[in-house]
């Protein structure tokens, strides 16, 4: 795959998510005004219940584009059509799967959490439309993942982008027109399923030769998709539990309106998190195409640049955050919510860590070696569904928060990686010095600047946030061109490789000559 389309692909990818997250900071302390803190709490409710119908996919979906990618690396078109067809027809029966479940569980999860007669209306309703939302996307998915698979990222973050203006005009329409919950949720969830609907044509054009005739379907590809999404789907269910299962949670041993506080946090940490994990989702099809060639040496060195990437970019956002946390909180959304900043003090560590490592998830996919990500997920899932229960009656959200931190810090440091370092004969060490450590050290400068300037500035307007945010980031591009281009040798080995390949790459190439450090990238070994 062409670097300019690898570039393209990152690059659309955080539009997509700046905007994505413009819009949700924007439109969070508006809507939560406007609705109140328990129907808020509800809508988060209502979005986490329905994305376990998510679960029936089966991990079909993983497997269109593992599949899909690698036989147009081969050039073979008609077993792609097989699974893209065969995986499409599955989708269709879900669909209709999807919708009876919702229909019949509708009452029973509104008794489930109780919620109050004066907002029961608009949540059956509400739920009711998400439920059939979900379901209508299944076979549409068939196509956001050929798309993908032919390495049509940017196509599909410009989609994003315009799926999140429409929702912004909804939304605002709605509540200026006196809407309520189920007014706000149908504005996002219609907003959501047009996406996926004009990403049909593209797909189409991105892959010629694709076929939906129902004369490719076939049983032995529904057998290999289901053997390779099982596992798929088991690391769902786990990451299901892991990373969504706080609201339901929260609100069966506290409230709804606890729901709220939490979220904020997770809220904010949405553009980091979201903005690295998509950023590596490029990394699947790549992978995919590298193991079908058996070159584990790029394999190698891909997720040691993937990974100094995604800290490259957690590094500074988590610094801000630290230091001004509790200032943005209270500009934000209020002074009453400046309380939630221990959270995402405590988020920040395990969240944003396990946002780095979705390279190494998006590899294990690729190279279909992800079975062993069962244990790892499922031990995630479990630690933070039944002792953060444990520890959120005793010690509160806080408690809570810690142990979603301490897990999230366990696996994504050091038990996943352990097990991609072992598939491709790379040293675990090499491996955290080069892609952990080195672009954290990076961002110790910045991480100074943001202390200097909170002791002398009074944080209490958006203009002085954005102040500090600038000069904290104007220091951050000095220190990476210093460990660039700098002579001293130690510094030149501090330097991330991902920074010599983006010189050598892009800069070179578009007429910026500058001495370089090195010749060579380094990822392990010599090349």
């Amino acid at each position: 795959m062409r670097f300019s389309l690898i570039l393209r692909a990152v690059a659309t990818s955080w539009v997509a998510i700046l905007a994505n997250a413009a819009v949700g900071f924007l439109l969070t302390p508006y809507v939560l005004h406007h609705l109140g803190d328990e129907a808020f709490g509800l809508w988060v409710l209502v979005v986490t219940v329905v994305g376990y119908y998510g679960l029936f996919d089966a991990g079909v979906r993983s497997s269109v584009l593992r599949y899909a990618s690698r036989h147009r690396a081969l050039g073979d078109q008609q077993r792609a059509n097989e699974a893209v067809a065969t995986a499409f027809y599955y989708y269709l029966g879900a669909c209709a799967l999807v919708i009876l479940v919702t229909y019949l569980s509708v009452g029973l999860i509104s008794r489930f959490f109780a919620v109050h007669d004066q907002v029961l209306s608009a949540f059956k309703s509400l739920f009711w439309l998400a439920g059939v939302v979900q379901g209508l996307t299944l076979p549409l998915v068939v196509f956001s993942a050929s798309l993908e698979a032919a390495g049509r990222y940017d196509q599909v973050y410009v989609i994003r982008v315009g799926s999140l203006a429409v929702r912004v005009i909804a939304v605002i329409a709605v509540v200026r027109a006196g809407g309520g919950l189920f007014g706000v949720g149908a504005a996002v969830l219609l907003s959501q399923l047009l996406a996926y609907g004009v990403q049909v044509p593209l797909a189409i054009r991105a892959n010629q030769g694709l076929s939906l005739h129902p004369k490719w379907v076939r049983k032995s590809a529904f057998q290999n998709m289901l053997r390779y999404g099982s596992i798929s789907l088991t690391v769902g269910i786990a990451e299901r539990l892991r990373s969504s299962i706080y609201p339901v949670v929260i609100a069966k041993f506290l409230t709804p309106v606890a729901v709220t506080f939490f979220s904020l946090p997770v809220r904010i940490l949405s553009l980091p998190t979201e903005g690295i994990g998509t950023m590596t989702e490029i990394v699947n099809p790549v992978s995919s195409e590298l193991e079908a060639r058996n070159d584990f040496a790029k394999l190698r060195e891909l997720i040691q640049l993937s990974v100094q990437s995604a800290f490259l970019l957690l590094a500074p956002m988590a610094a801000f955050l630290f230091v001004f946390g509790r200032d943005l909180l209270t500009l934000w959304v209020g002074s009453e919510y400046a309380s939630t900043y221990s959270l995402l003090v405590l988020l920040t560590l395990g969240m944003g860590t396990a946002a780095t490592q979705c390279c190494v998830q998006s590899m294990l996919f690729g190279i279909g070696q992800h079975k062993q990500l069962i244990w790892y997920r499922l031990g995630e899932g479990l630690s933070i569904t039944l002792l953060g229960s444990a520890v959120l009656r005793i010690a509160g959200l806080d408690g809570f928060a810690l142990v979603i931190a301490a897990t999230f810090l366990l696996t994504s440091l050091i038990l996943v990686p352990r097990h991609l370092c072992r598939i491709l004969e790379l040293p675990l060490r090499t491996y955290l010095v080069e892609g952990c450590l080195k672009p954290c050290v990076a961002a110790l400068p910045v991480a100074v600047a943001f202390m200097a300037l909170r002791s002398l500035l009074v944080v209490d307007t958006w203009s002085t946030l954005f102040l500090a945010l600038f000069v904290g980031g104007l220091v951050y591009a000095l220190t990476l061109l210093v460990m660039l281009y700098s002579s001293q040798a130690f510094i030149a080995w501090l330097a991330p490789g991902i920074l010599h390949v983006f010189d050598q790459k892009f800069l070179r190439t578009h007429g910026l000559k500058v001495r370089p450090v090195a010749n060579t990238i380094y990822s392990g070994e010599s090349e």
